[in-house]
């Protein structure tokens, strides 16, 4: 088999270049061949077609191999040269093979020729593949995913691929290069020394760590580097090879992700002692309310059962501070301005505050709606209140403000929020003490305070975080240490216009003689609900669970005009007793009661619609006004 060769043969002689080409099909090659015999014809048949061997006379009239050798040798072609003479001195072949000829054949030992050539398209072989692999690696390492460099002890990068130059924030690779890496790149360059100290004497291959670096704009990044240091025979480090991946966004995740965890973990505990707890606290409110009713305004008791009173509101207000931050606590969200939100509750925050706080308003008349549960957002501004209030013992300003705002949505969705564009924000700000970093960085966690013992429960902000979060807006918080602290509050705009409160009539109870069905596993609980529907008028039925208050349905004769059941029970839950009992007697009105979300008739903390909801611990009027509601609606068409 012959050897395909193509041969560009630089030689004034016809006869000469084809003994060179016989002696080539001698040695086993198929030659494909041009003669030139000037510098123009050797320019353009170079730029005509790649060749795998030149061979090129020394001396011709008006030519020359060395001629011929610097037009290959310019253009940077690694093909093979092997010049071919009929005389040559030593000197002259040595010039030659400097000027980067491969080799030397006289015409008269042509016989030299094959295996010179055989050696030499040997050698350019393994020099292309070698440049092959080079280049490979090269583009490897340019089109890594990862940051790649190399640097040297004094912080210097010595080489750096394309994704370090994103990661970084810079334009070129050539910015990279001119870098102070303990100044322009390391956040705190003591790290870099430390990291550094401990690469110089690891043994391992690639060395793990993370450190925080910064971007050209000043953003903080957290980086894991794989770092390995190459070191010279006296086991002196030369440089170092490193990796980068850039965690930022992987441990804000793996943060946010242990914060639910906590978040859900106090949650559960707070679910689970909700529904017993607010139970005690519904028959000791109602009846407090029952016994002031019956007791005189002069009567010495009645003090007393105030105070009873009190503290068991206390404990409605802690109950209800668990249920929000844990996002458990049941909403009824309603289509509202924020602007009129603050503007209803300003006289309370003024009394709340004190006369030494001057409270500035600065309410934008334009704001959009927010769809949001109205007590909730009014427990928010009362916590922010509250701490700004503390937080300037001798007095300052608070200032709360309103407004529309934009964000990018993937930046709402970055911070927990719903991922959309328009926001309606609620900025209080105070001039009070401040908070530095390690405390700002904890004022979320539940049962974290700074105030004295007694004077907090911590869980004033922890609330405030659960009700925006369940809420699905986001905290913007920024606060220096004595320039004070301002927190910005973002929630989803919506188009619909705000809906109008219904006012709370005032005067006596209201009553009536319709029959109600009580459904109640907790006896006082069951007591107390039928001593203040009986004073009220009503007639009332009760039963301990779903069960015997099918069996009683079943047996009683008259009409029932409403169930107001408990929804977590033992056996039939409350939503599987109505749906049931209202299949025997379609007019049976439904009234549930609970204290916390895990439940058959809450979604995701929000009350399904239409249905009537009647939320523990409940005082004797917000019974029997809920009960007097549910009784008087029109029967849906």
């Amino acid at each position: 088999m012959t050897i395909p060769l193509r041969v560009l043969i630089a030689e004034d002689s016809e006869d000469d270049v084809l003994l060179i080409v016989r002696e080539l099909k001698r040695g086993g090659y198929d030659p494909t061949y041009e003669r030139v015999a000037s510098a123009a014809a050797m320019a353009a048949a170079l730029d005509r077609h790649r060749w795998d061997l030149v061979i090129g006379d020394h001396s011709m009239p008006h030519f020359s191999g060395t001629a011929a050798l610097a037009l290959v040798r310019g253009r940077g072609l690694d093909v093979p040269f092997i010049c071919v003479s009929g005389t040559i001195s030593e000197e002259m072949a040595v010039a030659a093979m400097r000027a980067g000829a491969n080799d030397w054949v006289t015409k008269g030992q042509l016989k030299r020729l094959i295996p010179a050539i055989e050696r030499e398209l040997r050698d350019a072989k393994g020099r292309a593949a070698l440049r092959a692999s080079e280049t490979g690696y090269e583009t490897l390492v340019e089109h890594a995913p990862v940051g790649i460099y190399r640097s040297n002890p004094e912080g210097r990068f010595l080489s750096v691929n394309a994704a370090l130059v994103r990661v970084l924030g810079y334009n070129s690779a050539a910015e990279l290069l001119q870098l102070d890496m303990a100044r322009d790149v390391y956040a705190d360059a003591a790290e870099r020394r430390r990291l550094l100290d401990r690469d110089s004497y690891t043994d391992r291959e690639y060395d793990e760590v993370e450190a925080t670096w910064k971007r050209q704009d000043g953003r903080l990044l957290t980086v894991q580097l794989s770092v390995r240091a190459v070191r010279n025979a006296d086991r002196q480090v030369e440089y170092y090879e490193t990796f980068v991946r850039d965690v930022t966004e992987q441990r804000r995740l793996q943060q946010q992700l242990v914060q639910s965890q906590k978040m859900e973990a106090v949650g559960r505990l707070a679910g689970g002692i909700a529904h017993d707890f607010n139970n005690l606290l519904t028959v000791i409110t109602t009846y407090c309310d029952l016994l002031l009713e019956d007791l005189g305004r002069e009567d010495p008791k009645r003090e007393d059962v105030e105070q009873v009173r009190k503290a068991a509101e206390g404990a409605t207000a802690l109950t209800r501070q668990l249920l929000a931050f844990s996002r458990q606590q049941v909403l009824e969200p309603k289509v509202v301005s924020m602007s009129a939100v603050v503007s209803g509750v300003e006289k309370m925050l003024r009394r709340v505050i004190g006369e030494d706080v001057d409270l500035a308003t600065r309410l934008d008349p334009d704001v959009g709606s927010v769809k949001a549960d109205v007590g909730q957002l009014e427990q928010v501004l009362m916590n922010l209140a509250v701490n700004a209030r503390d937080a300037m013992p001798t007095g300052g300003k608070l200032t709360i403000e309103t407004g529309n705002a934009e964000h990018d949505p993937d930046y709402a969705r970055e911070h927990e929020a719903t991922a959309v564009r328009r926001f309606v924000m609620l900025a209080v700000s105070d001039n009070g003490i401040g908070m530095d970093d390690a405390t700002k960085a904890r004022i979320f966690e539940p049962f974290f305070t700074t105030k004295e013992p007694g004077k907090g429960t911590g869980l004033g902000l922890a609330t405030v975080y659960g009700i925006v979060k369940q809420s699905g807006g986001f905290i913007w918080v920024y606060s220096e240490p004595g320039r004070g602290t301002t927190f910005k509050i973002y929630l989803p705009r919506v188009d619909a216009p705000a809906e109008a409160g219904a006012a709370a009539t005032p005067g006596d109870l209201p009553r009536g003689t319709e029959t109600v069905l009580i459904v109640e596993d907790a006896a006082p609980v069951r007591a107390v609900m039928r001593h203040v529907l009986e004073r009220q008028g009503y007639a009332v039925l009760e039963a301990s669970n779903g069960a015997a208050a099918l069996e009683l349905v079943a047996g009683h004769p008259g009409p029932i005009h409403l169930l107001l059941t408990d929804v977590i029970m033992p056996g039939l839950s409350g939503r599987q007793l109505a749906d049931r009992l209202t299949a025997l007697r379609s007019d049976t009105r439904v009234l549930y009661a609970s204290g916390y979300t895990d439940d058959a008739v809450v979604r995701h903390g929000v009350l399904e619609s239409g249905i009537a909801y009647l939320q523990k611990p409940f005082t004797t009027e917000s019974l029997a006004r809920k009960v007097r509601e549910v009784l008087d609606r029109p029967n849906p068409s």
